[in-house]
């Protein structure tokens, strides 16, 4: 796919024509399609992981390899009318950036294949399926492709609402959480109202432990960063009956597993003291899900430093986000540094108002060529 356009309004178009067939998680058919149909003329080895998605191999005969990860998939979100590049996938949408994403990434490919002289080491592009989900990031890690190009390290970035236009937003150690899904079910025992008494209140006992659980997790210090929220609660069956069962959905967020444990056993206790107060039986199961972010210093070092001399504004916060990010899988297995890029605004992200700030997206492709033609060894 050839253009006439300059690699601005190139970037833009891209990330229109992305924005316009949003898909979910593994199921990518004609976001793949698009970036394919853009990168094959390139001529660069294209590698496919089947539903995890694919990466691109710019080889420039150097003897070191970066490479750059773009997530692939959207949201199940309306979008609103009144977009001329709008949704044409009923019920779907670009809510959170990933169509710009990979619009910054076809900037990069476009731009090594149109200036190869200009490349001082190799690169491995990176284009991934179910960021948002089910972590499509440690499918690829397995299959090898990272230590079979010796990729020296790895970065990613996200578009972030809020954040000043094109100021870099980035931190040393722990920057995006790990987290894990929390199950709670409570069995009580269900009579008419008026007898309460007699029965075991399983509602009662779902709002003793949350506010329990809650004042628990305010209590650790501050420097300990976690969170541990519950956003679902589901009790009873009438307004004249005891609840006779109680479910609740929640979250833990934390950066350590020595922080992850000691939440989980604080969490055992208090369900044990109240079912001794009350009656009341507790089950508890919990799915780990991302691993956090933990951006190496040394990397984070070099990687400011190339940034800053090249006029990027550096910001680093002084504390972590509660969000998650699936780049965790990679930092597993090599070094690699995410990062944030402000769009400026205040937009939600997975919000149906969310509104991609397009002025930042040839500020990203510029953001990552700087790494690529940095002649600083990894």
């Amino acid at each position: 796919m050839s253009s006439s356009k300059d690699p601005e309004q190139e970037i833009i178009s891209y990330r229109r024509s992305l924005h316009r067939i949003p898909e979910l998680d593994f199921d990518l058919p004609e976001t793949r399609a698009f970036l394919l149909s853009v990168l094959e003329p390139m001529g660069f080895e294209i590698r496919d992981f089947g539903k995890a998605g694919f990466s691109v191999f710019i080889d420039s005969g150097k003897a070191e390899t970066i490479a750059f990860r773009s997530d692939m998939d959207g949201l199940a979100v309306t979008e609103p009318e009144g977009c001329d590049f709008g949704s044409e996938h009923k019920g779907l949408m670009h809510a959170c950036g990933h169509d710009g994403h990979m619009a910054m990434l076809l900037g990069l490919a476009r731009k090594a294949y149109k200036n190869p002289e200009d490349l001082p080491k190799n690169s491995l592009l990176i284009f991934q399926a179910a960021e948002e989900a089910s972590g499509g990031a440690k499918i690829i890690c397995e299959t090898g492709v990272l230590s079979e190009h010796g990729v020296s390290r790895i970065y990613g970035m996200h578009l972030w609402p809020g954040g000043e236009e094109n100021a870099v937003y980035c931190r040393a150690g722990e920057f995006m959480a790990g987290n894990s899904m929390l199950t709670i079910i409570i069995e009580g025992k269900s009579v008419h109202i008026a007898d309460y008494s007699n029965g075991r209140d399983a509602l009662e006992a779902g709002c003793i432990f949350v506010e329990r659980a809650y004042k628990f997790e305010r209590d650790f210090p501050p420097d300990i960063f976690r969170l541990l929220r519950f956003g679902e609660f589901k009790s009873g069956t009438a307004s004249n009956i005891v609840s006779e069962k109680t479910l609740l959905l929640g979250t833990a967020r934390t950066y350590d597993k020595g922080t992850f444990k000691s939440i989980i056993s604080g969490l055992r206790k208090i369900m044990q003291d109240i079912e001794k107060e009350t009656g009341v039986g507790f089950s508890f199961e919990y799915a780990e899900g991302y691993p956090p972010v933990i951006n190496p210093k040394d990397l984070y070092e070099q990687t400011k430093a190339v940034l800053t001399d090249a006029g990027f504004e550096w910001r680093s916060p002084d504390i972590p986000y509660m969000h998650t990010e699936d780049f965790s899988f990679y930092q597993q297995k090599i070094p690699g540094l995410y990062m944030h890029l402000g769009m400026g605004g205040n937009v939600k992200l997975h919000s149906p108002e969310y509104v991609l700030n397009e002025k930042t997206l040839a500020r990203g492709t510029e953001l990552m060529w700087t790494l690529l033609t940095d002649d600083h060894k990894g």
